[in-house]
């Protein structure tokens, strides 16, 4: 950590940006909501979650769901809309077009800059762990390749629980957008809630 801001109580929001930070991570949803209108990505932190494996001190292990998150709601609207059989049959007619890139794309980006550096002390590895199937994960792996990002594990799990995914993976923290995915993940590594503007 190279720089602070200490406000003495007062909201950092205005400093942000002048910061350059890529994440605000918080327990209180209103300062998620305040870093989010000042253009940061936030997330809020579940503090009740289990705390973080220690049997990899070397390494930083991040892992993100995938709609909402890294990428646009887009294609969860049309989950959510239309159910699972046109989410499955829209991501593959439009496995060639890229997703809009979601809210943590900035971190996730960042992330895969350090990971390239050679100034950094701490291994990062960087996870996708998605509830999509393996029938709709090449659109999500297409937009990574466009963006010129590489992720080190990608799970597509077709609807399966992730907490047991994000266990095996010793995840130091996760994201995800929807509150049922992250209470359940927080029993397993610490959590944190996308929240959408």
């Amino acid at each position: 950590i190279l720089s602070g801001v200490f406000t003495r109580g007062r909201a950092p929001w205005k400093y942000l940006s002048a910061l350059s930070a890529h994440l605000f991570l918080s327990a209180h949803e209103e300062d998620v909501h305040a870093a989010l209108s000042a253009g940061v990505p936030a997330a809020r932190l579940i503090p009740w979650s289990k705390p973080a494996n220690e049997s990899h001190p070397n390494e930083i292990r991040i892992a993100f769901d995938g709609d909402a998150v890294l990428f646009s709601d887009e294609a969860e609207k049309i989950y959510q809309e239309h159910g699972k059989e046109v989410f499955v049959e829209h991501e593959i007619a439009h496995a060639k077009n890229p997703l809009l890139p979601g809210p943590l794309k900035p971190l996730l980006f960042s992330l895969h800059q350090l990971q390239k550096s050679h100034g950094c002390n701490v291994q990062i590895r960087t996870a996708l762990i998605t509830a999509r199937s393996t029938q709709a994960h090449e659109r999500a792996m297409n937009t990574l390749i466009g963006w010129n990002i590489e992720i080190d594990e990608a799970m597509f799990l077709g609807g399966l629980n992730k907490s047991r995914f994000l266990r095996e993976f010793e995840a130091d923290i996760f994201f995800d957008d929807q509150l049922g995915h992250i209470q359940s993940a927080a029993l397993q590594v610490p959590s944190a809630q996308v929240i959408n503007r």
